[in-house]
């Protein structure tokens, strides 16, 4: 092993001399040539390629630093040029040579695979045509990256990107191109980093900073928070807090589903298993945290993960918060994070028009708006109104621009509820959440929960010709049928509806999010459910009505306006809570 100018080193390597080499500074990266390994020569002919992707894969074997990389990679050629037994009894036929192109070992260590002009090999079944493959060491599904592999795979994509002129959107995982857990759900959530050069900071990293660091020092600290308070390098704000010299938590309090997101209905206090601490939840029979419960808290912080839709209930939790805050004269600190839907769409019926917005209750259904910049309005309108105001400080992201969704921002993604799967779970929940105000199932008990529209007597092609009649954009619909079950993703949720009977009913696809008007679909579907089945829709109320925070939309419904000209109802009242909004903007 030695030390080079990478760049010189890939030129070399590949034969690849752009007469704009000499003009990149050079990096040094540790680098293990196939000499250096004393690799074979390929046993057969390679199908030539150009690079166009990025899959990083894991070696699915647990971590051996005990042993150098170059047996690492003699044994990895040794299996991969003859017929071979894998795990499922099955034999792999021989490669030409290892499959990866490039392998980085425990230490982070980076050492040369397959020439990365000629395709990779796979036990899987997905075109390597232009892809790049990159494994990491580790079986991490079990093991967790460790930080040098980690800064070996960041030096090495942005190189790879930067040389062979790949954007990092192509940058994928393995289990993206074919059926695998391959590289493993710890890696794989890490992923997202790699695809922005510049990925947001959040509030949580810059807390530690020494801008912002002294509002913590020699503090006793109550923090809300759950598993969605992860750092991108994987680590919680709970083990920071809890592991630094110069504070000390002394208090957790949990949101809805628990401090780790695991519980789907209310939620008793508890104890942190892994600091001992006291879990305080704001979901079962306490919201709002008393004096007794604050007696040993000089500061609050607020670090959740939120959707950005008015009825995800984060938001509340954090208003009580900063209420008591208020009350206790306690400071409170918001570390921002982004809104997962992106801060532009704002659509809905607004609960109190023309009132100040002090309570979650006045905000339209998507409100476009950060925890941030939530946390900020209310205190301000609240003390414009004579109620009490928080000593607030909102600790802000960089590299955040409003238009980002979750996917863009570069941070890994974390359910942050049992039912929030995914990003594109989250963009259909302004609009199917109504349907929690029905007896229609909007898909809870699948893996596409908020994604689906499904009852016994749902007939899918008839509704999607309905619903296809209305040309909404950036949707599109077809047949299917599931059976609801109770448990989803390895976590018991409430019980759904229809569980465990197999129900027809259409699946919604995005075509094109930034089209998508998601709350006025959601009132196109319950018009088409209305029109349809007259007879089979019930109402559940007062359910429905408080999604809403009006009464006017199923009223419209029942007396037969079109969908149109309920969404004018709230025109005005949502221009309104636009201008309001736009002064607590920080982004």
């Amino acid at each position: 092993m030695y030390k080079i100018g990478f760049i010189k080193f890939i030129l070399a390597l590949f034969c690849v001399f752009p007469s704009s080499a000499q003009n990149i500074e050079e990096s040094e990266l540790a680098v293990i040539t196939r000499e250096d390994w004393k690799a074979n020569a390929p046993v057969m002919e390679m199908i030539p390629h150009k690079p166009q992707f990025i899959t990083i894969h894991h070696t699915g074997m647990p971590q051996k630093p005990e042993l150098t990389i170059e047996k690492k990679l003699q044994a990895l050629q040794q299996f991969s040029q003859k017929d071979s037994p894998l795990a499922d009894g099955s034999i792999k036929k021989a490669w030409p040579d290892v499959p990866y192109h490039f392998y980085i070992a425990t230490n982070g260590d980076i050492a040369e695979g397959r020439d990365i002009n000629f395709q990779g090999d796979s036990n899987t079944d997905y075109d390597l045509d232009g892809h790049v493959l990159i494994v990491v060491e580790g079986d991490f599904n079990k093991e967790e990256v460790l930080p040098q592999q980690w800064e070996s795979l960041k030096k090495l994509v942005s190189f790879i990107s930067s040389e062979y002129d790949i954007s990092r959107e192509t940058i994928s995982g393995h289990k993206d191109e074919a059926e695998t857990t391959c590289p493993g759900s710890d890696l794989y959530a890490k992923l997202p980093l790699l695809k922005t050069e510049n990925p947001v900071k959040i509030g949580a990293e810059k807390l530690f900073e020494a801008k912002y660091f002294d509002l913590i020092k020699n503090k006793k600290i109550g923090l809300v928070t759950n598993h969605t308070g992860l750092l991108p390098n994987g680590e919680h704000i709970v083990d920071l807090l809890h592991e630094n010299p110069e504070t000390e938590l002394t208090m957790l309090f949990g949101p809805e589903h628990g401090i780790r997101g695991e519980e789907d209905t209310h939620v008793t206090d508890s104890k942190d298993e892994k600091t001992g601490l006291p879990v305080i939840s704001l979901y079962g029979k306490t919201r709002k945290p008393t004096a007794e419960m604050l007696e040993d808290v000089e500061v609050l912080i607020f670090d959740i993960q939120d959707i950005g839709a008015r009825f995800y209930t984060y938001i509340k939790t954090m208003l009580l918060v900063q209420e008591a805050a208020a009350e206790h004269d306690i400071p409170f600190i918001v570390l921002d994070r982004p809104n997962a839907i992106g801060g532009i769409y704002v659509d809905g019926p607004v609960g109190k028009p023309g009132e100040l917005v002090t309570d979650i209750d006045m905000l339209p259904i998507t409100h476009g708006m950060t925890v941030g910049e939530l946390a900020t309005m209310f205190n301000q309108e609240r003390e414009k109104s004579g109620m009490a105001a928080a000593d607030l400080q909102v600790i802000p992201m960089e590299n955040y621009k409003r238009e980002f969704w979750y996917d863009q921002t570069g941070l890994p993604w974390i359910k942050p509820s049992p039912n929030m799967l995914n990003l594109t779970t989250a963009a259909f929940y302004p609009a199917t959440c109504l349907l929690e105000g029905t007896n229609v199932s909007e898909g809870r008990g699948t893996l596409q929960p908020f994604e689906l529209i499904a009852a016994p007597w749902i007939n899918p092609e008839e509704l999607i010709t309905q619903l296809q009649s209305y040309d909404l954009k950036g949707i599109s619909y077809k047949t299917t049928k599931f059976t609801p079950q109770q448990m989803v993703d390895g976590i018991e949720i409430y019980p759904p509806k229809f569980m465990g009977e197999e129900i027809p009913a259409v699946e919604m696809n995005l075509t094109d999010r930034d089209s998508f008007k998601s709350v006025e679909a959601g009132i196109y579907i319950l018009h088409a459910l209305k029109q349809l089945y007259p007879e089979e829709l019930e109402w559940r109320l007062p359910r429905l009505d408080d999604l809403l925070k009006t009464d006017k939309v199923r009223k419209a419904l029942d007396a037969g306006e079109t969908p149109e000209d309920i969404i004018e109802q709230w025109q005005n009242d949502l221009q309104a809570f636009q201008k309001i909004r736009a002064k607590y903007l920080l982004y």
